[in-house]
């Protein structure tokens, strides 16, 4: 039995247009470059790469073969464009980033809540979900002030929503 020809990422792009030269082979569409491939694998050439890259490849060589046809360019240009998959992508990161935000605000509720006395929580946040919620979180916040101000504790509140307590006129 007679020895395969390895095709690799090194000598595809020597390989593969010889196989086509010497079979005097025309190559117009992808189909046309996808019976060269089967024809190589019949006459005992072994394709040891992955499929995807090879795909992109075979692409690349069917638009070199025939650079006129826009169905060969459009293969090639679709590859070479940003795909879906990174767009959602990008999209999720932002819909974490909101579903974060909301946590945050969660939280910081229930903070303020159990502050205040227990109030209710729902009515709180539903006080704040619509436009100008940065407004109402200012007016809580003055209200937790004058309120903190009558126990004589006054509280500050840090980015990492740690809180540090300071009595007013105690020792500091």
């Amino acid at each position: 039995m007679s020895e395969l020809t390895l095709v690799t990422l090194d000598n595809a792009h020597k390989l593969i247009p010889e196989y086509i030269v010497s079979k005097g082979l025309m190559i117009g569409s992808y189909e046309d470059m996808m019976d060269v491939i089967l024809s190589m694998i019949k006459d005992r050439h072994f394709f040891n790469m992955d499929k995807n890259i090879l795909r992109g490849c075979l692409e690349d060589l069917t638009f070199m073969y025939s650079p006129g046809d826009d169905v060969n360019k459009d293969r090639v240009v679709a590859m070479l464009e940003p795909s879906d998959d990174e767009d959602s992508d990008e999209d999720d990161d932002s819909d974490d980033g909101n579903a974060s935000m909301e946590q945050f605000q969660e939280m910081m509720m229930k903070q303020l809540s159990s502050q205040m006395g227990g109030m209710d929580l729902e009515k709180m946040m539903s006080s704040m979900g619509g436009v100008g919620g940065e407004d109402k979180v200012q007016e809580s916040e003055q209200v937790k002030e004058d309120e903190v101000k009558e126990d004589g504790v006054e509280e500050v509140n840090t980015e990492g929503s740690e809180e540090l307590k300071k009595e007013e006129g105690g020792a500091e």
